[in-house]
This record gives C-alpha cells, structure tokens and sequence, in this order.
C-alpha cells in the first residue's frame, strides 16, 4: 500500500516529526564540556577555539534542524533573532570591535525554543528521562569516587587550558576540581561533607540550575509522568541540590513548586511583571536593608547588581559600551543590559511572555516557572546564557509551545 494510500486509510496524513536528531543536540549542548574535559585531560591539549567549534556546531545543527522543519508559529522567534542579530551588527560599528559570543549568548533562546517547536512533544518525557539519568549517574560516579571522578575529567586543567582561568584564581590550588567545588565558608547543606557536586557539568552552579528546569519540567508535565518518573525526578533533584550544595536552587525549586498550585488562577500574561517586580524587590531591599557587597551569597550578589546598576550612564544602558563587561559576569540582569542594551532586555522579555502560548495548563505553569526562574537568575549570575544549562530550558519551551500537527489532508472517505 502506498503512503498516500496509507494516511487515507487511517485519516491521518503523514508527516514526520523529529526526534533523535534534537534530543542529540541537547544531550550534546549539556555534555559536551565533559568530553572535552576528558579528552584535554587523556588525549591532547585544547584551547577555546575547541569549545567555540563545539558550540557553533550545535547552535548551527539545531538553526538547521528547525529551519527545515519550519512551522509558522516559529514566526516570532525568527523576529526575535533577526532583531537581536541586527542590534548585534550596530553594536559592533559603535563599539568598533565585532564580539560574536555576544550574540549568541542570547541566540540560545530563540535558537533552542525554535529547536523544541519542530520536536516529537509525545517523547519529551523520554528525552528528559534520559537526561536525568545521565546526570544522575555522573553524579554518583563523583559521590562514590570523587578520585576516579577528578582524575577522568581534570576539571581545573580544562577551564585554564580553554578559559582562560589562571590556577590561582581557584580557591583550592590542590584540587584539580571547579573554582566553586570547594569553598572557604560553611555549606547550606552542612551534613553532606564532600566537595560540592558538580556531575557531568563540571561545575556546581550548573547542577543547581539544571535542577531549577526538572522542577519547571516536573510542575508542568505533572498530569503526564507515572509514579516511577515523578520519583525518579524527585528524588534525583533533591540528591543533586544537596550535592552541589545549591542555595539558589533549593529556593527556586520551592517556590516554583508552590506557584504550580497557583499558576492557573493567576491573570493572563501575568508573567510580564516577574522581571520588573523582582528588580524592584531587590533594589528596595537593598536601599532599605542596608546590604553590602563582597558577600558570595545572595544578599552580597544582590547588593553587587544594585550597586553595579547605580554606576551605569546612557551608554551603559544603550548597550554600547564595554565598560563594565568583565564585572557584569556577576550580574546577569547588568551582563544582559551591558551586552543588550536596556532596550534588547525588555524586548526579549516582552517577546517571552508574549510569543508564549497560554492555551493548556502545561504551558501556563512553565512560563510562570521560566519568568519566574530567569527574573531570579538574572540577580545573581549571567548562567542564563550559558549553553549547558540553556538548551534543556529554552527546548522544554519551545516543545510544550508548539501546536497540534494537523493532517496533511482531511479524507472524505475510507478506502476498504
């Protein structure tokens, strides 16, 4: 029987959607520093440009992969890249030097939503699944065998071999582990008594963030796990936020949980006011409550971003000035105003809050968990532009967006 024969039978038309290719994608955009790490530390030495040819490959895989796939809904997301693209070009003639990073760092949004939108939505559970066990079974590698785990992957030689980082920037010179495995001040989980987990990430702040999305995922897609996923997941998170000793993530798990119960009585599109109430939250209480830089805590980073904003002049906020570049990695609600402009922040707000669907509760509650994630991000770290931890988060997104597929054809009858 034909394949026209075939969708008229079942009076579906076909058409095909992909699958291993973008899960391929976002498994690599997660793991692949880890690979590199091994191979920089048992093969042969690497520099940046390594981690840079990685990068593009992916980014430029996954542009391909939804360009050919195209759907009509992807629209605003292409809009959002085009117009991110063209402030890039005009940055680069006021600034006279050309910084692509800068661009992609924020491409990563439209680029792996859009990634998401041509994906099989019916084996998301199977991806994220997958996923955390991968993650999970890195990270048991490092609690059992914290040697075996340091000597595999070499942390320290790989970030100053491709990074740049100098040994005596690390706080533990003795470790070959992440700058922030290990640090002087006590743990917010202080009765685990191991370095801070790090799991195929290489470095703990990515754990707690890769948390943050399973906690999104999980609120979300709810309805649809079994009892042995819903566990699996659970149980996986609160291991990992324990391990990597995150402060941060063990807060925006929590209240994306209770805003789960709260999210579809909440007004339409009221994800707008995230962003701009938490910076003025943080503002105020840093005004009224007297807190002081220097801390590496919250209420020090907090202080850092308030403190760092009160600097800026027009240019800083017009985004054409490199000022501050090297202390906005800090902050990332200053990183993305210093590389952006004010103007590209609230345009890229606006387009997430507003190219974003509303029609299922899934959608609901992962855009109040995304805002509500990246509007707290944005005070403490610039790890919202990172692709390890972006490309799991802007994926969900963009799959739980998209559409029904329809059939090809509607048939008026049935061949027998």
């Amino acid at each position: 029987m034909t394949t026209t024969a075939a969708a008229w039978q079942t009076g579906v038309g076909v058409r095909a959607e992909p699958f291993i290719l973008p899960a391929l994608l976002v498994i690599s955009a997660l793991g692949f520093n880890a690979a590199l790490a091994i191979i920089n530390a048992h093969v042969t030495g690497l520099t940046s440009g390594s981690v840079i040819i990685c990068e593009f490959a992916i980014v430029v895989g996954a542009q391909l992969l939804a360009l050919s796939h195209y759907r009509q809904e992807m629209d605003a997301w292409y809009v959002l890249a085009g117009l991110l693209t063209v402030f890039a070009l005009l940055r680069s003639v006021a600034t006279q030097a050309l910084e692509p990073k800068l661009l992609r760092d924020v491409l990563l949004i439209p680029t792996f939503t859009v990634l998401g939108m041509v994906s099989d939505r019916r084996r998301l559970n199977q991806l994220v699944l997958a996923i955390h066990a991968i993650v999970i079974a890195f990270l048991l590698l490092e609690m059992s065998s914290p040697a075996f785990y340091s000597d595999l992957l070499k942390i320290q030689s790989y970030y100053v071999q491709t990074r740049g980082f100098q040994t005596g920037d690390f706080w533990n010179t003795n470790s070959v582990l992440f700058i922030s495995a290990t640090r002087p001040e006590q743990r917010f989980f202080p009765f685990f008594d191991l370095h801070r987990m790090s799991s195929i990430f290489l470095e703990p702040v990515s754990l707690g963030n890769y948390c943050v999305t399973i906690a999104a995922f999980l609120c979300a897609r709810w309805h649809t796990l079994g009892t042995a996923s819903k566990w699996f997941l659970i149980a996986g998170n609160v291991v990992a936020i324990v391990g990597c000793d995150g402060r941060f993530a063990a807060v925006a798990c929590g209240a994306i949980a209770v805003l789960a119960f709260v999210a579809a009585r909440l007004p339409r599109r009221s994800t707008v006011l995230y962003l701009p109430v938490i910076t003025g939250m943080v503002l105020a209480a840093v005004l009224l409550g007297g807190l002081q830089v220097g801390a590496d805590d919250f209420s020090g980073r907090i202080a850092f971003t308030a403190d760092l904003l009160s600097r800026f002049d027009v240019q800083d906020f017009l985004g054409i000035s490199d000022r501050y570049m090297k202390l906005a990695v800090d902050s990332g609600l200053a990183y993305f105003i210093v590389t952006q402009s004010i103007i590209g922040l609230c345009a890229v707000w606006l387009f997430v809050v507003y190219a974003s669907a509303e029609a299922r509760m899934e959608q609901v509650r992962y855009n109040h968990a995304l805002c509500l994630y990246v509007s707290l991000l944005l005070m403490v770290s610039y790890a919202l532009f990172t692709i390890k931890t972006a490309a799991l988060l802007w994926f969900i997104h963009g799959c739980l967006q998209k559409k029904r597929i329809e059939p090809l054809f509607t048939p008026r009858m049935k061949i027998a």
